[in-house]
């Protein structure tokens, strides 16, 4: 089978490796689509992210979905020709936070493109079959690999412990964030306040239901909100970009006694003023993956109340996968979700 396999930055090769089998309680899995993630521009860029580092060569990719090929024994949830989204990360099921139902935190997780487990950009991968999930024919492969990146969304909403009628901002408005606006509407947000430089996304979060767009250069970010909000702040600041002075300015921002919910992975240590936090009872809380959203949010997606299509800009064959890395990288024809077919 062909995959594209990373030997270094820049340096992505489609080559032929053997085709995997099920083993008990697995599934293979033909890959149909693989949405390229911010984590994947970065280990294709430096060959890191996040403490993670890239030291043999590494299949990429993790938002995917396909069709059942083969089952193992012991698989009785998913079939041969069923249309699945896939959860990529496979916990060990024993630890203390499998146990207590926070598996994302799982310290033995195998999870799809982070070194050294191979990812999904490839015709065949396997998947435990627990953690793969039935999209019958309501939605596209495509669409249904977006399913990831919304369980960041939804994960960030869960985290966040947002009341209806609440007032949120959204730093950034790439896949993860344009997502996030859609979960916490259909969470009961009143307003949704949008932050992105680059106007085609920010337009775009405006067209999927945020009520306010503001570009960061143009326009100061705290005194808008301050304005808007009649000086009280938002209720929760979801700090999607990865950015050191939006996480400034989301301590800012946020009311005093609210919540800012860290999506976006810094690329480096940050500063910022604790005494915002202590003085305002801010409460800062991380979202790492997802655990136990997948089912919902595919539910939403059919539903008709998250829409994922728009966001998909830019498909390429897996014998392209270099053009579409530098699609993103170079910002060729306004991307936002490019999406790769094995």
């Amino acid at each position: 089978m062909k995959a594209a396999i990373l030997y270094a930055p820049y340096d992505i090769r489609i080559e032929d490796i053997p085709r995997p089998e099920a083993g008990y309680g697995e599934v293979l899995v033909r890959i149909r689509a693989v949405g390229i993630c911010g984590s994947d521009v970065h280990f294709y860029t430096t060959g890191k992210c996040s403490g993670f580092v890239v030291k043999e060569p590494l299949i990429l990719g993790h938002e995917c979905s396909g069709e059942v090929v083969d089952v193992g024994d012991g698989v009785d949830n998913v079939k041969v020709g069923d249309r699945v989204a896939v959860e990529p990360g496979f916990p060990c099921g024993r630890c203390y936070y499998c146990r207590i139902g926070r598996y994302n935190l799982c310290p033995d997780v195998i999870f799809y493109g982070a070194p050294p487990i191979h990812g999904a950009f490839r015709e065949y991968s396997i998947a435990k079959a627990s953690f793969v999930y039935r999209i019958g024919g309501g939605m596209s492969f495509e669409e249904a690999a977006l399913i990831e990146p919304l369980a960041v969304g939804m994960q960030a909403v869960k985290r966040s412990g947002m009341e209806s009628g609440s007032i949120a901002a959204v730093f950034g408005c790439g896949p993860v964030g344009l997502l996030t606006i859609q979960a916490a509407l259909v969470s009961g947000a009143a307003s949704i306040i949008a932050i992105d430089p680059v106007d085609y996304r920010a337009k775009l979060a405006e067209e999927l239901g945020a009520s306010y767009i503001v570009n960061p250069i143009e326009t100061d970010v705290v005194d808008y909100v301050r304005k808007l909000t009649n000086g009280m702040g938002v209720d929760v600041v979801f700090e999607a970009s990865g950015n050191p002075k939006a996480f400034n300015d989301a301590l800012k921002v946020v009311r005093r006694g609210g919540v800012v919910v860290q999506i976006g992975m810094f690329g480096e240590y940050i500063t910022f003023d604790p005494a915002l936090i202590i003085d305002k009872e801010v409460d800062i809380r991380g979202v790492f993956r997802y655990a136990n959203v997948y089912e919902q949010a595919i539910r939403l997606a059919l539903s008709g109340r998250i829409k994922l299509k728009p966001l998909i800009t830019h498909i390429f064959p897996l014998d392209r996968i270099k053009e579409a890395f530098d699609t993103i990288i170079e910002r060729r024809g306004n991307p936002v979700k490019v999406i790769v077919k094995p």
